[in-house]
């Protein structure tokens, strides 16, 4: 057989193994919460700031920030706020006529430091602002990688909640609705490409078929499933625990790998009602992203499309890709070693999917 041929194969098993490497990351919760209110010509700000994306103040090394650190360090933590958010609206950034900073609970008897710094600031323009960036670049240091900060801004009647993490520290709010459609496909897309559950799912059901009929069967019912409970999830008519959901998403690959490995393809017709119930799973874990990430402010419909279409193109530009991948391998290998390739992937999922089941269900990841 030629090496070529074989390097096909590799290449497939390769792709599993980077899913095994990704992090089996839970859909995260807000690390961090503020309020923006848009009043006249001034933004009244609320943001809680983890400590650890503070440098220098922390004495005792704790975690924690007391009373007496910020005491005594409160010029450096003032000069590390103000390069850590930022307001501007038109381009111009406003003016910072007050600001305080204070930890909630520090006074209190038995209370030794507080995790969180509460800013409170007033930001004024030369006029009234009705779009306002804010940029929070507070997610650089180790303690806070992978942190998330979810902001609700107010104007009038209206209001709407922003995400900002390291990889996008920014957020425009009040810009339009197209803006939020963008924003939110944006959002979709990068969730689905990043997520190494739905990733791995998505393998193990592609590679156990042979032919175009299968495929799209199988997707149609992943699609159509998982766009039903992350839009039902989204508006809030079911709910369920992220504790649970999250090792019952695991347990939806585990599943399908044994069924690759235990029953015969002609045995497969039933398969899209399999995974069309798993679909429904993997929905709700996409909504509570999607709930975390901003949809409680006005535009929720648009926002709820957008992110939506952006989950099913990156889906389907995974899906292109391994099916690309698979027409080489299976054109160039004989049936033997597509019988081992489809062993070998169902293995890995198997495993990685047992693996994710029992961190979730402990609460390690």
């Amino acid at each position: 057989m030629r090496l070529w041929w074989r390097q096909g194969a590799a290449c497939l098993l390769a792709l599993a193994l980077v899913l095994c490497a990704l992090p089996a990351r839970a859909h995260l919760m807000a690390a961090g919460q503020g309020t923006v209110r848009l009043v006249g010509d001034s933004a009244y700000a609320v943001i809680a700031i983890p400590v650890a994306a503070f440098e220098g103040v922390d004495d005792n090394g704790d975690g924690l920030l007391s009373a007496g650190e910020l005491a005594a360090h409160r010029a450096a933590v003032s000069a590390q706020v103000a390069a850590m958010l930022r307001f501007s609206s038109a381009g111009g950034e406003g003016k910072v006529i007050f600001e305080d900073l204070l930890l909630t609970h520090a006074q209190e008897a038995g209370v030794t430091g507080e995790s969180t710094l509460v800013v409170m600031r007033r930001v004024q323009w030369a006029a009234p602002p009705t779009a306002v960036r804010l940029e929070a670049r507070i997610f650089g240091r180790p303690g806070t990688r992978g942190a998330q900060l979810l902001v609700r801004a107010m104007l009038g009647e209206r209001s709407e909640v922003g995400l900002l993490t390291g990889a996008q520290p920014q957020y425009d709010f009040f810009a339009g609705p197209w803006s939020t459609f963008l924003k939110f496909t944006r959002s979709g897309g990068e969730h689905i490409l990043l997520g190494a559950d739905h990733l791995l799912f998505l393998l193990t059901l592609l590679v156990a078929g042979a032919g175009w009929r299968y495929w799209v069967a199988v997707v149609t019912s992943f699609t159509l499933a998982h766009s039903i409970t992350l839009a039902c999830a989204a508006l809030g008519w079911v709910e369920l625990p992220a504790r649970l959901v999250e090792p019952l998403i695991a347990a939806s690959i585990v599943a399908l790998a044994l069924d690759n490995l235990i029953r015969a393809p002609g045995a497969r017709r039933h398969r899209p009602l399999i995974v069309f119930a798993c679909g429904l799973l993997h929905g709700l874990g996409i909504a509570s992203v999607l709930s975390n990430g901003g949809l409680g402010g006005d535009n929720r419909v648009l926002a709820l499309v957008g992110f939506n279409l952006g989950v099913e193109i990156g889906q389907l530009a995974f899906v292109l890709a391994v099916l690309a991948l698979l027409h080489l391998v299976r054109t160039r290998l004989a049936p033997p070693w597509q019988a081992r390739l489809l062993t070998a992937c169902s293995v890995v999922a198997a495993v990685v999917g047992s693996a994710w089941v029992v961190s979730r269900s402990m609460g390690w990841s």
